[in-house]
């Protein structure tokens, strides 16, 4: 099961490109039509290539992931309501000559939406921590150009499915402030649908973009494609590089961090292994609990069957002295008690194998379901967000309108055996306090005349 899990969620690490405002070569006014005069990165950014060398010279790196995340607009379609479809029919009732921005200016507000543009999707953190599924087409993969994959409930509000064609604009409140307009087109192909594994609780409060029904994922290219509606170079912007193993996380940072012909004074590395530590932490617990109560049993099962084999061999002594009488040698006495007690004592270790094979993962699911409990999503009322605004806390309150799951969850179940390594650590102890107790106390009664052995009690 661990493996499992170091498989699914492994552990990784970003990689971050440092925009440094102070260094002005790194950047350069530019006339944007309909925008303005803006400031423009134009310095070192983080691209495919590398990232393919870090993938070829560091050890232990086996795969990244790559992209930017973006606000674009979708003027075109039929977005799941919230705050800003409400504001807007509000302000088309109730119209205030006195607002800061008219309706036309703020009107697209409720097109706004997350893009996320990726080289995979199966790695992104949605799918990751199960609140995605895909359920029709397929994933996102670096091969793709100008592809999209949109959730099932939006696919179902706009009539769209596999193999339409998507229309995605830049949104020019990334640039600079109101009027929100639409800047460019891109024209995307639908390739997969994905579902969500909860129900988010949308409330009036709820911004359109923070409503995962009306997130859209798409390539890399197309990520490109916004960069250059917005003015930047192309980059990945944000780069995660997933470790084969997690124990060896902060070696692989290090050799990352001294490869040549990467400048270092332009980019950070930040350790990034959160999902793997909170999907392993109730599989570690249930480890630790195990491997105490083995501990437990092992120690109990030795001194139990060391008295056992000891009070048994006592009770033998006559018999010992009757067969010393008769002229068998020691080592042939030995032997005979030896194999007496190890056919027995194999025979018990056969049945409690058996047993041991059918209850142990009868116990480690107990165990796992009393220190795994699913988490709850916590849902906040309408009443509980208009507190918190009425108290000030604005950025409390729009935490409370996403009602987003978050965090990562372990398996449901946990497949708990019996592991070969057990088995013979156990059948060796067995062996071995069979063996020295049938020595230990023979040996005395070995070393006195038959007659003196006859003549004592039992």
């Amino acid at each position: 099961m661990m493996k499992e899990v170091e498989k699914k969620y492994g552990a990784s690490f970003m990689l971050l490109l440092y925009r440094d405002k102070s260094k002005l070569e790194l950047w350069e006014e530019r006339e944007v039509e309909g925008v303005g005069t803006l400031n423009y990165y134009i310095g070192p950014g983080i691209d495919e290539e590398m990232m393919d060398y870090i993938l070829e010279e560091a050890d232990g790196v086996v795969d990244y992931e790559g992209g930017g995340d973006y606000s674009v607009l979708l003027c075109d379609y039929d977005l799941i309501p919230g705050y800003y479809e409400s504001s807007y029919e509000y302000e088309l009732l109730h119209p205030d000559p006195n607002a800061m921005f008219s309706v036309e200016d703020t009107q697209n507000l409720r097109f706004q939406t997350r893009c996320q543009a990726m080289r995979k999707s199966e790695h992104f953190e949605e799918f990751q921590n199960g609140n995605f599924k895909l359920t029709e087409g397929r994933h996102i993969t670096p091969k793709d150009e100008h592809v999209v994959m949109i959730s099932k409930e939006f696919a179902q509000r706009n009539g769209l499915k596999l193999g339409d064609s998507f229309k995605i604009q830049g949104d020019s409140l990334t640039l600079r402030g109101f009027p929100e307009v639409p800047l460019g087109l891109i024209e995307t192909e639908i390739i997969g649908i994905y579902e969500m594994t909860y129900q988010q609780s949308v409330t009036e409060y709820t911004d359109e973009c923070d409503i995962l029904n009306n997130w859209i994922l798409v390539d890399n290219e197309t990520g490109y494609d916004l960069d250059k509606i917005y003015g930047n170079p192309p980059s990945l912007w944000v780069s995660t590089i997933y470790v084969e193993n997690p124990a060896e996380l902060d070696k692989v940072m290090k050799e990352v961090n001294g490869l040549e012909g990467i400048d270092w004074q332009y980019y950070e590395l930040r350790k990034d292994d959160s999902m793997y530590k909170d999907a392993v932490k109730p599989l570690d617990t249930v480890k630790k609990i195990m491997f105490v109560c083995l501990c437990v049993i092992l120690a109990a099962g030795i001194l139990l069957l060391s008295l056992v084999i000891t009070h048994s061999m006592k009770k033998r002594v006559r018999e010992t002295g009757i067969l010393m009488s008769l002229g068998i040698t020691g080592k042939e006495i030995r032997w005979q008690f030896l194999l007496e007690h190890l056919l027995l004592g194999i025979a018990a270790f056969l049945l409690a194998l058996v047993v041991s094979f059918a209850v142990t993962p009868i116990i480690g699911e107990q165990i796992y379901g009393t220190v795994h409990q699913e988490k709850e999503q916590k849902v906040y009322t309408e009443k509980e967000i208009e507190a918190a605004i009425a108290r000030g806390e604005q950025s409390k309150a729009s935490e409370m309108a996403k009602n987003q799951k978050t965090g990562v969850e372990p398996p449901k179940e946990l497949h708990t055996k019996v592991s070969v390594k057990t088995v013979v650590i156990v059948f060796v102890s067995m062996l071995l306090i069979i063996y020295f107790c049938v020595n230990g106390v023979i040996k005395k009664t070995l070393k006195l005349e038959p007659i003196r052995v006859l003549s004592m009690i039992e």
